[in-house]
This record gives structure tokens, sequence and C-alpha cells, in this order.
């Protein structure tokens, strides 16, 4: 299985840059934030004893759809620790923007090229997002990763969908509606034993 067929993208936007300064000193460089709608992965596992389930057919199954920030960056050094603080800003046509933030800290990050972290957003919190409604890719008004690495903000990326820039976000972000706890790390997610050599590890929560 590749990550290509699992992951088929429904939206993917284009990347600009998030200004110098934001960045700090660039040890993380071309960080590069992309979008996607996915399914949920399809896993199979038998236990001795267990009666398989039937399915009826012609039975309707509903297709959930999970919103996939995934960030490909290059390191200048290596790193026993680094966190990648994610953003997404979601605007439903005539209702108030909302900020989503969460962050991932990875562990032993190797020096080198193509390498990837990822966060997630659950269909239910899609769904509640979207006021019950299908959640849909124009609902994305932007979305940023800020690199951080003891303290230091070391690299950052930012792809957007409108005409809103970083600073704007920045300076406006206090008076948005923010959404707490809705962007989940790969290992609190039904994704977690996949691609286990292609993202870097995740430090474990306590």
């Amino acid at each position: 299985m590749t990550k290509s067929i699992l992951s088929s993208a429904i939206a993917l936007f284009a990347v600009c840059a998030i200004p110098a300064q934001a960045a700090g000193k660039q040890k993380v460089e071309n960080v590069v934030p992309k979008i996607a709608l996915i399914g949920n992965p399809q896993i199979q596992a038998t236990v001795a004893g267990m009666q398989p389930k039937i399915v009826r057919p012609g039975a309707a199954t509903e297709t959930k759809l999970w919103l996939e920030v995934e960030t490909d960056f290059d390191s200048s050094e290596d790193f026993p620790e680094l966190t990648l603080k994610y953003g997404v800003l979601v605007a439903l046509p005539g209702r108030p923007t909302k900020l989503i933030e969460g962050e991932v800290t990875h562990v032993d990050v190797p020096k080198g090229k193509d390498r990837h972290s990822v966060m997630y957003i659950s269909p239910k919190t899609l769904t509640k997002l979207a006021e019950g409604k299908v959640f849909m890719p124009n609902h994305i008004k932007a979305a940023w990763v800020e690199v951080v690495a003891a303290g230091e903000t070391v690299g950052a990326g930012m792809l957007k969908t409108s005409t809103v820039t970083y600073d704007q976000i920045q300076k406006g972000k206090d008076q948005l509606e923010k959404v707490s706890d809705a962007l989940l790390n790969k290992q609190q997610t039904p994704f977690a034993p996949l691609f286990v050599d292609y993202f870097e590890a995740t430090k474990a929560s306590r």
C-alpha cells in the first residue's frame, strides 16, 4: 500500500511563504503544508474464535472524511525534538471565521530532506464546524505551520485559498473564535499504524 492510494486529495492548495521575520533562523527549510480530505483507513484484522461480521448485500456505507494537514520539510541538522505548531482558519459563508490551532512534537528528527509531519481533524469535528452540513474544501481560508526547536522558531510555511495574509492572521487572531482540541496527532487517530516509516516519530503524550 502506498500513501498516495490511501490519501487521494480532494483539495490541495498553493503554498505561500511566511515572512522571514516570523520564521526566525531557518534551520528547517522548505516547509510545505498540504491539505486533503481523506476517507477512513481500511484496516482488516481477524481474531481467533471471532465470528465474521455479516454485511447485508446492498447495505449503504457512510463515507467519513478526515481533514489531513500534512507538512513536508527539510532539516539542516539533527533535532532531539521538533515541535510543529499548526493553524487552520475555517469560515462558512456568512458565518464567523474560526481558528483551529494544535501542535505535535516529533523526536529524533534527523538531518536531511523530505521529512514529514501530519495532523488530522476528525469527521465529527468537521461536521460540527460545517454546522451539520458537508464540510467543503472552500471552507478553509488559510493554514500554516511554525516549526519550533528548544523554544526557537526555526522554520515556517503557509498555504492559503484567499487573500488573507499571515500578518493579518497574527494581528487579528485574538478576535477570532477558537476551536480547541480539534487537531489530532497521528497516534490519536485510526491512521496510527500506517506509514510509520514515512512520518517522523511522534513524542508520546503524557
